[in-house]
């Protein structure tokens, strides 16, 4: 990747403090609307200083050089300038930008990423696209928000950050996945505006023309935006933390823990009070997180939990955790975050890591055993018992079979009749030389399946064949989409994906190296078995074989699971991930969006006591499925 237009050399700097005289703000704006106490941050007179900060990858390189600001009157948290808020994007979407100054008289600031990248055009999907900064009325928008914050591996079409992105094939792991020319809109996109005003928080304008940075110099009319709204917003396909100094980026899904790890404890500091002024920043940028960044606000009826309104505020104050959030006490505000996450927010995607930075390191295993022992809401802590006890039954019934190998047979008349194939998570990890059929299940899930049905090809009595997710909790979504190839008719496939930051709804398709080759549809009867823990992947992949394939759903209806998940950090460091904006979702047969956050009904409910029982495992499951009318051809 590269820097178009200004933003040649980066060099790494060493994290200097430079000090500066004040220079005039000319930021107006008023603070109506705001939320929590009705906290009154300051106008900031000038920045007290500003220092060169690092951004390091998941992997602890340096990437490329900024500079912080602070501002006097709001202590030490970190605004950038807009041409620094181009880097980070840059760094996220892989395209040129260049940085405009409003003409005289006016206030809007733009940040323009281009199609043609230093020579390189990129397919017709890539457009030249805008991001406004308003100072005048404290709002940040544009018509094709998604698309400037995604990466280039997860645009298609036109449409932005599918939440799953094209892969290459891997040998012996997993075939190439990409996409084609048919994604659409079923809903088209709206213009997303994020207004700071609401939440009292701002942008500054302040004159840099005097400072050398690492790759320009500075401007008359500088424009100064809290580096946390970019974080909560912008960069939510990557978890991007701030530790005092340096930041951290992490774009790879299975590093960002390390990238957040490695910001956190490198900057811990123990206290046991903050200020007001930060306890009211973090809350504030907490809810605009939950307010624009969370997507299944207006979907938690569907599982038993009250629907959040347009500001979480109101919610989080109705549900008692307000005050303790905005506490300056530090236990008291990092107990408060795990009870908001895990007993409040309670969509079993929503995990807690670590607490805030006041924190000591020592204190982290506390929390976390808050998040796991005392706070789980209902919805947590049913999919924990549905879990403790489907897996409890089913190792029970499986250490009486001989074979306990990943695959287990059902025999009908001196023959094997139906075969059930059991895995836990969709993994993508590298299989090696593994041979047993257990071991490969726990690392990768295609190459489990290719090798299963070889197992089965060897019985050839066998016509149907059972897929048991009834102790799977999800994973990656890629292997979902792998594992779905062996019971659809073509290489093509799609997922639908609603985006609540712009509403809109759309249909990504998908072309899959192996495609019919590797369908088996015409050679089984597949079934899908689900329980009421079935979450995440192991809600999408029965959401599709309903909506999409006509592969009935047997057991009971899956936990679900629809938010696409999101790490992130509060200002102060706490660490969670929570269901971001991008929802998976289903396309009924009409074409209509589908949220299936609550779950995918059965086609055939069996009781949960005949999940795993009979005479051998999975027996009893199988003489409910041959006695069904709508089933019962199949085991001629």
């Amino acid at each position: 990747m590269n820097f178009k237009i200004l933003r040649k050399n980066i060099f790494a700097s060493l994290a200097l403090c430079l000090a500066f005289a004040l220079f005039s703000c000319t930021n107006e704006v008023s603070d109506n609307n705001v939320i929590g106490f009705g906290y009154q941050f300051p106008e900031a007179t000038g920045f007290s200083r500003a220092f060169y900060s690092q951004v390091y990858n998941e992997k602890g390189e340096k990437q490329f050089t900024v500079v912080t600001f602070n501002l006097q009157g709001w202590e030490d948290i970190p605004f950038i300038r807009l041409e620094d808020v181009g880097k980070f994007m840059n760094y996220i979407n892989d395209r040129g930008y260049n940085y405009y100054l409003p003409p005289s008289g006016e206030s809007v600031y733009k940040c323009k990423y281009y199609q043609d990248d230093a020579g390189t055009v990129y397919p017709v999907e890539w457009k030249d696209d805008t991001l406004y900064f308003d100072v005048k009325n404290q709002t940040i928008y544009s018509d094709d928000f998604t698309r400037m914050v995604s990466p280039k591996n997860t645009v298609n079409n036109g449409i932005g950050n599918v939440y799953a992105a094209k892969v290459d094939a891997l040998p012996n792991v997993f075939p190439k996945i990409d996409f084609n020319n048919n994604t659409t809109y079923v809903k088209t996109k709206e213009r997303t505006t994020i207004d700071l005003k609401a939440y009292g928080l701002k942008m500054f304008v302040f004159d840099t023309s005097k400072i050398k940075f690492p790759d320009s110099n500075g401007y008359e009319n500088d424009l100064l935006v809290p580096f946390q709204v970019i974080a909560d917003t912008f960069l939510r396909i990557a978890v991007c933390s701030f530790n005092g100094f340096d930041y951290y980026v992490g774009i790879d899904a299975t590093s960002d823990q390390l990238a957040t790890t490695k910001a956190y404890d490198s900057g811990r500091f123990v206290r046991s009070s903050r200020s007001q002024l930060k306890a009211e920043y973090n809350y504030r940028n907490l809810c605009l997180l939950f307010d624009k960044n969370y997507c299944l606000k207006e979907r938690r009826t569907e599982v038993g939990k009250d629907n959040i309104g347009a500001f979480i505020n109101d919610s989080i104050f109705k549900a008692g955790l307000g005050f303790d959030l905005l506490s300056t006490d530090t236990a008291t505000y990092d107990t408060a975050l795990v009870k908001f996450l895990k007993g409040y927010i309670d969509d079993g995607h929503t995990g807690y890591h670590e607490p805030s930075m006041y924190q000591s390191y020592a204190s982290i295993s506390q929390y976390q055993r808050l998040s796991s022992e005392s706070f789980n809401g209902p919805r947590n802590k049913a999919l924990d018992d549905i879990y403790k006890a489907r897996k409890a039954d089913r190792d029970r019934a499986a250490a009486s079979e001989k074979k306990k190998k990943g695959v287990f047979y059902v025999n009908d008349g001196n023959a094997d009749k139906m075969a059930v194939i059991v895995f836990d998570n969709f993994l993508q990890g590298n299989p090696g030389n593994l041979t047993d059929l257990e071991k490969i299940a726990g690392a990768n899930t295609y190459w489990f399946l290719t090798k299963a049905f070889e197992d089965i090809a060897a019985h050839p009595t066998v016509k149907n064949v059972v897929i048991d997710l009834s102790c799977n909790g999800g994973g990656v979504i890629q292997q979902c989409m792998l594992a779905l190839c062996f019971l659809r008719d073509t290489n093509e496939f799609f997922l639908a994906e609603k985006n609540h930051l712009d509403n809109s709804v759309a249909k990504f398709y998908y072309s899959i190296d192996t495609g019919s080759a590797t369908s088996l549809k015409k050679n089984y009867n597949f079934y899908v078995l689900t329980s009421g823990f079935s979450f995440s992947c192991g809600n999408f992949f029965p959401a599709i074989c309903h909506y999409q394939l006509g592969v009935p759903i047997v057991g009971q209806k899956s936990g679900g699971g629809g938010g696409v998940v999101k790490p992130t950090q509060t200002s102060d460091g706490a660490l969670f991930q929570t269901s971001a904006s991008a929802e998976m979702c289903a396309i009924d047969a009409s074409g209509n969006y589908v949220c299936i956050d609550a779950g995918v009904p059965v086609d055939l409910e069996v009781p949960y006591d005949k999940f795993y029982s009979g005479t051998s495992i999975y027996k009893d499951l199988y003489e409910i499925i041959k006695a069904d009318p709508r089933y019962a051809g199949n085991f001629n």
